[in-house]
């Protein structure tokens, strides 16, 4: 039964898979200012560093000339750790990317920084908010101050509308930690466009207490759709399998290399074998795949 329903759904994958990945992650750094609990960027075995600014604007252009819509300028670090970021959503506009979106924590936030971003470009920005009062916030979110992050919100909010550009930059709230939602969402609500909530996954594999509850290995298996539509390049310019694999575990291409693009890895054989074991339904000869609670309906 898992094998048939995984092929079934694989194989609906396979025929909405663009010749080009629909979502681009762009990790321009993987260092970042907090130690969440909740997140194992402690454990994170790589070297942290910023992307070379010649290998961005290589991955940029070919984005730009395949018609990427969105870039997402981040994946497992804080992007407001590059002090090029500006910079770089700048450039991306100006190759006609339609959409540029950053996840942040919130905690460098400055007025200046804030300014940057906006008068770059940028279009979206999320903001990671966990717990339901500065007690939760600070213990989940180590070492950040709660209340410092909740008047970054507040003023980059009101600098955008001061700025002119409330129609063009979204700015939102995400929550994946809190023991009352209501309780979380009454400081920001109000003043920003949206407030969503996620849940605990457990980073592919990764072992702690707090992300028990998010552990896989139960129910039946499913295709994870990541690896049909979305595409992780690392500060460094390797391409991990997806957004999840924080220390760059499976690599699917090296950027670095002038004979590769993306167009080429995303047709390569070492994609198409993470598909096969996906739509066949055996994740588990994928490391951290094996256990992921993304891996299971």
């Amino acid at each position: 039964m898992n094998s048939l329903i995984s092929h079934l759904a694989g194989a609906g994958l396979d025929l909405v898979r663009r010749a080009f990945p629909k979502t681009i992650r762009i990790e321009t750094t993987n260092g970042c200012n907090a130690r969440c609990v909740i997140c194992p960027h402690a454990e994170m075995g790589r070297k942290v560093v910023n992307m070379d600014d010649g290998l961005f604007r290589r991955i940029v252009a070919e984005c730009a000339d395949n018609d990427v819509d969105t870039l997402h300028l981040h994946n497992f670090g804080e992007p407001l750790l590059d002090r090029k970021l500006p910079q770089r959503i700048s450039h991306c506009k100006s190759l006609g990317i339609r959409r540029v979106k950053i996840f942040t924590n919130g905690s460098l936030l400055t007025e200046e920084r804030a300014r940057g971003l906006i008068e770059a470009g940028l279009d979206e920005i999320k903001i990671s908010f966990d717990g339901a009062n500065k007690e939760e916030f600070e213990y989940i979110r180590q070492p950040l101050s709660y209340e410092t992050v909740v008047e970054n919100v507040i003023a980059l909010v009101h600098q955008r509308n001061a700025m002119g550009a409330r129609d063009r930059l979204k700015i939102e709230v995400t929550c994946s930690s809190t023991t009352d939602k209501d309780a979380t969402m009454s400081r920001l609500a109000e003043h920003v466009d949206g407030f969503s909530f996620g849940r605990i996954h457990n980073w592919a594999n990764w072992d702690s207490a707090e992300v028990s509850c998010a552990r896989g290995g139960h129910g039946l298996r499913k295709p994870c759709a990541r690896v049909w539509q979305t595409f992780t390049i690392l500060s460094d310019g390797r391409v991990a399998l997806c957004c999840l694999d924080y220390d760059g575990s499976v690599v699917l291409g090296d950027l670095n290399d002038p004979g590769q693009s993306i167009a080429k890895i995303w047709v390569n054989e070492a994609y198409a074998r993470i598909r096969g074991l996906h739509r066949k339904g055996r994740q588990d000869k994928i490391p951290i795949c094996a256990t992921c609670a993304k891996s299971f309906w």
